[in-house]
C-alpha cells in the first residue's frame, strides 16, 4: 500500500523533489487566518488537457551523446521507431476518452462537487462561499482571497488506474505568507512569498484486472498492433518506414509469454470508454467528492506538517478505499485517496498523451489572449 502512495503521488513529488526544499510543501493555515478568511470562493481552473494517457518514451540522447554526433544521430533514429507506435496508440486512447469525458465535463463536475460545499465548513472557521471557473490560459494571475483549484487527469501506462490530482491554493494580498517554520539562517527564498494556503490530494482508481495471457489473447493482441499501424487511409505502413519498423518491433514482442504495460493496455484502455464512459465517470465522480469534501476539511485543519512524520489514516470507506494523510518527505500533510483492492504497482510513463480536440481547445484559447492583448 505505501509503495503505491508513493507511485501516485511520484508525479506531484518530482518538480518539488529537484530543488529538495527543507520544509513540506503543504501549507496549512493557522487560527488567525482560518478566523480571518471566514467564507471564501472557490475558483476552479479551467482543465483543456483533459484525461490523459500516459507511456513511456525511450530516450538514449544522454547515452547517445557519449558517442558523438554518429552516436546521437543512431540513437535518436532509434528512438523514434520504438517510440512511433506506443505515442500512436496512447494518443488515439486519448481522444476516445475525450470522447466520452470532454474536458468541459471533468470542469462541470468538480463546480458542482465544491458547490455542495457551500457552507459545510466548520461553524467559525474556513467555508465556500460560491464557486466559479477561471480560463488561465487567457488570465493566468492569482486569484486574490479565494481557493483556487488546478486539476490533472492520467491513466496508468498499463490503463489499469485512473489517477486525479489536485492542488489547492490560497492566497490573499492582506494576509501575506509567514512561515511557521524554524531555520538556523535565514529562511530560504521558498518560504518568504507565495500562497497562503496550499495542499495536494490524489485519488487512485480502482484497479482493473489484468488480462491473462492466452493463445486466442495472442492472437487478439497481434491484430490490434497491426490495426493501430494503419495509416489514415486504412494503408498498412510502408518496408522501410518508421512506422513499419515500430510495428515488427511490437509484433515480436507480441509473441512472446508476458505482457507489458503497453500490452495491457490495448486490452484495459476501452474498458474506461465502454457504456459511454460509465466507469471513467463513476471513478471521477467518486474523485471530485474526495477533494471538495477534504479541501474544506483541511483548510480548516492548522496542524504544521513535518519532513519526519507518520503516515495517518484518515478514513476507510465501506468499499476498503482508505484516505490517508502522508506523513514523512516533502508531500507530508497532502493527502491520498487509495482503493481497498490494490494488487499491483502501478506506474505513469514518463510522457502523456493529450486528445487532438484538447490540443486544439489549448491552441484555439491561446490564439484568442493573444489577439485580446494586441487588441488593447
Amino acid at each position: 500500500m505505501r509503495k503505491i502512495a508513493i507511485c501516485a503521488l511520484a508525479a506531484l513529488s518530482m518538480a518539488a523533489c529537484a530543488s529538495v526544499p527543507p520544509v513540506p510543501n503543504a501549507r496549512p493555515l493557522n487560527a488567525q487566518n482560518i478566523d480571518a478568511i471566514g467564507s471564501t470562493s472557490v475558483v476552479v481552473a479551467e482543465n483543456n488537457t483533459g484525461v490523459m494517457k500516459s507511456w513511456f518514451r525511450q530516450d538514449s540522447s544522454a547515452a547517445a551523446a557519449s558517442q558523438g554526433l554518429l552516436g546521437v544521430l543512431v540513437g535518436a533514429a532509434i528512438d523514434g521507431i520504438m517510440n512511433y507506435a506506443p505515442s500512436r496508440r496512447a494518443r488515439g486512447v486519448a481522444n476516445e476518452l475525450a470522447e466520452v469525458m470532454p474536458a468541459d465535463a471533468l470542469n462541470d463536475s468538480l463546480v458542482q462537487h465544491f458547490s455542495r460545499q457551500i457552507a459545510t465548513g466548520a461553524p467559525g472557521g474556513v467555508s465556500v462561499s460560491d464557486v466559479r471557473t477561471v480560463q488561465k490560459l487567457t488570465s493566468p494571475g492569482v486569484t486574490d482571497d479565494a481557493l483556487e483549484v488546478m486539476t490533472s487527469y492520467l491513466l496508468s501506462e498499463d490503463a489499469t488506474t485512473l489517477q486525479v490530482s489536485v492542488t489547492l491554493t490560497y492566497q490573499n494580498t492582506g494576509l501575506p505568507y509567514a512561515t511557521p517554520y524554524t531555520f538556523e539562517g535565514a529562511p530560504p527564498k521558498t518560504e518568504l512569498t507565495g500562497p497562503l494556503y496550499r495542499n495536494t490530494f490524489t485519488y487512485s482508481s480502482q484497479q482493473l484486472p489484468v488480462p491473462v495471457l492466452t493463445p486466442e489473447l495472442r492472437e487478439r493482441l497481434i491484430a490490434s498492433i497491426q490495426e493501430n499501424a494503419r495509416d489514415d487511409t486504412g494503408a498498412m505502413p510502408a518496408e522501410g518506414t518508421d512506422a513499419f519498423k515500430s510495428m515488427n518491433k511490437e509484433l515480436e514482442e507480441a509473441r512472446d509469454d508476458k505482457l507489458t504495460k503497453a500490452e495491457i493496455a490495448i486490452f484495459l484502455a476501452r474498458e474506461w470508454t465502454k457504456n459511454n464512459g460509465a466507469l471513467l465517470r463513476a471513478e471521477i465522480n467518486n474523485a471530485h467528492a474526495f477533494i471538495a469534501k477534504y479541501a474544506v476539511l483541511d483548510m480548516n485543519r492548522t496542524a504544521i506538517p513535518s519532513l519526519t512524520g507518520v503516515d495517518e489514516l484518515v478514513e476507510t470507506l465501506p468499499d476498503g478505499r482508505t484516505v490517508r494523510r502522508v506523513g514523512p518527505g516533502v508531500m507530508a500533510g497532502s493527502y491520498v485517496s487509495l482503493p481497498g483492492n490494490v494488487s499491483d504497482f502501478v506506474t505513469y510513463g514518463n510522457a502523456a498523451a493529450i486528445a487532438e480536440v484538447n490540443e486544439t481547445r489549448t491552441r484555439n484559447i491561446q490564439e484568442q489572449a493573444r489577439a485580446a492583448r494586441a487588441a488593447q
